[in-house]
């Protein structure tokens, strides 16, 4: 099964006075990346959150947004009196160096003031602590698994496309193929030709060595191996389509092989006339091919 590393999942849990909203949002990434933003009060129950995640997601950055809305009778509020003093002090300093600037500290000013007054958790009970973190991790699991669904969906779209660049691949291929078979005996002749053309005089004196050399030549820029690994590295892409674990970094790996021997085709088929400008145009497709899958695979987990 391929997995795309782009989703969003979100998931509702709720109990008496409790109501907990988990989204996630995900893209590519090289690795597991996950960002968690919740309120300043419920934090702490932060982990819960990237255990599940961890659990499910190999790959991908993966943005989690927690909204929680716990009515309860008995609020606790905390001060940041360090905070308040470091504030105060500043404005202090500032109103002495620009004593145009008119107005007083006022305790409406401080209150207004990010991070100096917030919720305490300290107080909950640990029934309390429990019921929050179950709905948590309950509302994770939700939008996880949703998150999940919606990657193994755009992974089949994924895999339509990269099934159709594939086929288009081993059709250019076959174009290599059919017109290889009489390359070796092309390039000697072309060889013994162009020699012919500068020194005929010394295809008089020694053409049997020519030949043999020419000959030797000639098979040293066979593109038989080439074009066996490269069948070979599509026989094991399309294997990878049933791998679970982490498909995308070895079907990058294997494009990456895939274009050297293409690359390699292209250097050896150079000035052949019709018969390389044949191989030549099927091998650049190929190449084209191989970068448009590059971007696909990058989005594969």
């Amino acid at each position: 099964m391929i997995y795309s590393m782009t989703g969003f999942g979100s998931g509702r849990a709720e109990a008496m006075n409790l109501s907990v909203l988990v989204e996630i949002k995900s893209v590519n990434h090289r690795y597991l990346d996950v960002h968690i933003k919740s309120p300043g009060e419920y934090q702490n129950f932060e982990n819960i959150i990237r255990q599940k995640i961890s659990g499910a997601f190999k790959r991908g950055r993966l943005d989690v947004f927690v909204r929680v809305d716990y009515k309860r009778e008995n609020i606790k509020l905390d001060v940041n009196d360090q905070l308040i003093r470091a504030y105060v002090g500043m404005l202090a300093v500032l109103k002495k160096a620009h004593p145009s600037v008119q107005g007083e500290i006022s305790l409406e000013m401080i209150t207004r003031l990010p991070g100096l007054v917030t919720v305490s958790t300290s107080d909950l009970s640990p029934v309390e602590q429990n019921l929050i973190a179950s709905k948590i991790g309950e509302a994770a699991d939700i939008a996880s698994a949703q998150l999940k669904k919606m990657r193994i969906t755009e992974g089949q779209s994924l895999m339509f496309d990269i099934d159709r660049r594939l086929a288009n691949i081993d059709r250019h291929l076959q174009t290599i193929l059919a017109h290889a078979k009489d390359f070796v005996e092309h390039y000697r002749r072309q060889l013994i030709a162009r020699v012919t053309e500068l020194a005929p005089q010394l295809v008089a004196d020694s053409g049997h060595r020519l030949e043999t050399e020419a000959l030797l030549y000639a098979e040293r820029s066979d593109i038989a191996e080439e074009t066996t690994r490269l069948r070979s590295h599509l026989d094991q892409f399309s294997g990878l389509k049933k791998l679970e674990d982490e498909a995308g970094k070895r079907m990058d790996f294997i494009l990456q092989e895939m274009n050297r021997e293409v690359t390699t085709v292209l250097s050896k088929t150079s000035g052949l006339n019709e018969l390389g400008a044949n191989i030549g145009e099927a091998a650049i497709e190929i190449k084209v091919e191989i970068e448009k899958l590059r971007e696909q695979v990058q989005n594969i987990e």
